[in-house]
């Protein structure tokens, strides 16, 4: 009975798989510089070629070829034998990666191989398998160093099995992680982000450049689950130290088109005519006419955008680098570019203990939906927050109505909706001491203003819901995570605790709506930034705002119709929701939005005191004021190589 047998010249080897037997290769990096593995075989006549490479400083690490991004090449039995040759290539050089490796004068030195085959005394009907594992050498023999160890640059191991089917053992559902981009799930971890919005000016350099050198820094959900780098601690300075950049990029409709993608196919409206004349329903101020509408935006937006990248890193000189080289190579001649900077914006946390808070001053984020396996493995940080499935979020799951609809192209990827809201906050907290004193006369002002604050948003600033503390902020509440977001609503407490329109309830309706589950299917991901600087003393002696200050809003779902679109018009300013309640809620206070104050049609919310909950309050000014955005799709890995990068 013939058994696979390999050897080695150089660093080429070759094994010879006899008829009926599988083989798997993998392999992994040892080292920081680039390295490529080729694996060449015919299957029924047919070469097949796979290039597996690592990313530039990240040793130790699996290896996954550059074009399906898979960790395992699998070959399947034949009747005839098969030959499988396998290359390893290396480049100290880091813009020579990938397939630009594949050349005879960055081939490796040598190889040792072991092999481990079935024990003699091994059960019956324990399967026959050959295992080699190869050892590589990058370096020649005459820059070895003495006393230092060989053969430790990477690893391939070449695991052969005889005659039985091969079923992989279930570890979780089957995500395909390293296809999908990371700031989607579970996010980039971030010190501070640029959200650079560009035009494509020319093409075939914009692909150049894309394919050598966005791509391969582009974070993946894998990386970010698997592979995390070590969070931010505000606290220690020498944790912004760390050399962490994170890459991902969207792409409108129109920049879409400009590779051949069509974004009709994807099955949603909104994102095929952009935000900018969807916003006319997403209740932005703006203008009519005829059929074109023009909404009260920067002029920035207000111009055709292709695309956005996201720059996030942990301190400014590592992004401002990148942003800088990334100017630089977009060049194609002394002074023009392949992309046109339309708008960058530079978003960064608060400073100190305001880290955790938006610009009113409250804190967000803990309900926001969790994936099982992506953004949390074991236990929730905070209990309470939806589970949801990932097709919610990432499009070709379930929870994705429409996977059987999209075109194969857009499995893996996501709609990534913007906004710019600038926060009026000087003219938010004005209202709220002119307000709260009225409906808590027997508190001091700012205690009642703050009472006030708590109501409209649902929380108290430091987090606690005033559902679980309507009457102060309970800090014991704030600082436990699994207490601070674990309640549903008391419904026969009506609006006594927490208003029906408050901006909590309206964005996580939780026991609102029965069932509970059947909001699910309209949550985003939010990974927003804010921007700006602090509230000024002379904004805050009456003038209002003057500095510009607010929140890039960044939210992912596989449907901006179910998603993004859903919440903002039926939730956020529909006055009726949440349904079926004994008196009509009103618009969200601070999401909400008519476009109207000009004209005089004013958001207004009942409960806001909590002894009269009949009593409408009316917010004649906004606090958020739009100045932009757009509708992105975010691709997988897969299809920016195959459609993006393509030559």
């Amino acid at each position: 009975m013939s058994r696979p047998t390999i050897a080695a010249n150089g660093a080429n080897v070759k094994v010879v798989l006899p008829p009926g037997w599988y083989a798997t290769v993998s392999a992994i990096t040892r080292k920081p510089y680039n390295q490529l593995l080729t694996c060449e075989y015919e299957v029924q006549g047919d070469t097949k070629n796979n290039f597996v490479a690592n990313k530039w400083n990240q040793p130790n690490q699996t290896m996954r070829d550059i074009d399906t991004t898979d960790d395992v090449i699998g070959i399947i039995p034949q009747n005839d034998p098969v030959d499988i040759n396998i290359k390893f290539y290396y480049s100290k050089t880091g813009s020579i990666r990938e397939d630009a490796l594949a050349d005879d004068k960055y081939k490796s030195n040598k190889v040792d191989i072991l092999t481990s085959v079935k024990p003699p005394n091994a059960p019956k009907d324990f399967p026959d398998y050959t295992t080699f594992i190869v050892l590589v050498e990058d370096a020649p023999d005459g820059e070895q160093l003495a006393g230092k160890p060989q053969y430790d640059d990477f690893v391939c191991t070449i695991n052969c099995l005889r005659g039985i089917k091969i079923v992989p053992i279930p570890v979780g559902p089957s995500y395909n992680l390293p296809n999908i981009q990371g700031d989607i799930l579970p996010a980039l971890p971030k010190a501070l982000e640029y959200f650079y919005y560009f035009r494509i000016t020319n093409l075939d350099h914009f692909r150049k450049v894309f394919k050598e050198f966005i791509l391969p820094k582009i974070n993946t959900a894998d990386e970010l689950v698997n592979r995390p780098p070590p969070p931010v601690n505000p606290n220690d300075p020498k944790s912004f130290e760390y050399p962490f950049l994170g890459v991902n990029v969207g792409f409108s409709n129109l920049g879409l088109k400009k590779f051949g993608l069509a974004g009709e196919s994807l099955g949603d409206d909104p994102f095929v005519k952009g935000q900018q004349q969807d916003s006319r329903f997403l209740g932005d101020a703006g203008t009519l006419r005829g059929d074109f509408w023009t909404p009260d935006w920067d002029a920035e937006f207000k111009v055709d955008i292709d695309g956005i990248f996201l720059i996030v890193a942990y301190n400014e000189k590592i992004a401002q680098d990148f942003i800088k080289d990334m100017e630089a190579k977009f060049l194609y001649t002394a002074s023009r570019s392949a992309i046109k900077k339309i708008y960058s914006l530079h978003g960064f946390p608060r400073a100190g203990a305001e880290a955790r808070n938006d610009h009113f001053g409250y804190r967000g984020g803990m309900s926001n939906p969790q994936v099982k396996g992506v953004t949390y493995k074991d236990k929730m940080r905070y209990p309470g927050a939806p589970e949801i499935p990932l097709g919610t979020i990432i499009i070709g799951y379930d929870g994705d109505a429409d996977k059987d609809k999209r075109p194969a192209w857009a499995k893996d990827g996501a709609f990534m909706v913007t906004r710019k809201l600038n926060n009026l906050v000087p003219e938010f907290d004005d209202f709220l001491l002119l307000h709260g004193p009225k409906i808590f006369p027997d508190i001091a002002p700012q205690a009642a203003a703050l009472r006030l604050g708590a109501r409209l948003f649902g929380r108290w600033k430091n987090g606690t819901s005033v559902e679980m503390s309507p009457d102060n902020d309970d800090p014991s509440i704030a600082n436990d995570d699994n207490r601070i977001n674990n309640f549903t609503f008391d419904q026969n407490a009506k609006q006594s605790r927490c208003p029906f329109a408050s901006h909590m309830r309206k964005s996580n309706p939780r026991n609102d709506v029965s069932p509970i589950e059947s909001a699910f299917k309209h949550f985003v991901r939010r990974h927003n930034m804010p921007y700006g600087s602090e509230v000024t003393p002379e904004e805050r002696d009456g003038n209002g705002t003057i500095q510009e200050r607010g929140l890039h809003v960044v939210c992912y779902q596989s449907s901006i119709v179910r998603g993004f679109k859903f919440i903002q018009e039926g939730w956020y300013n529909d006055p009726n929701f949440p349904p079926n309640k004994p008196v009509v809620p009103g618009m969200d206070p601070i999401f909400g939005q008519t476009g109207k104050e000009d004209q005089a049609v004013y958001r207004t919310m009942s409960g806001a005191n909590p002894t009269t909950e009949q009593e409408l309050m009316t917010f004649p000014h906004k606090f958020i004021d739009p100045r932009g955005g757009e509708y992105f799709f975010n691709p997988s890995i897969s299809t920016m190589k195959q459609y993006i990068a393509a030559q």
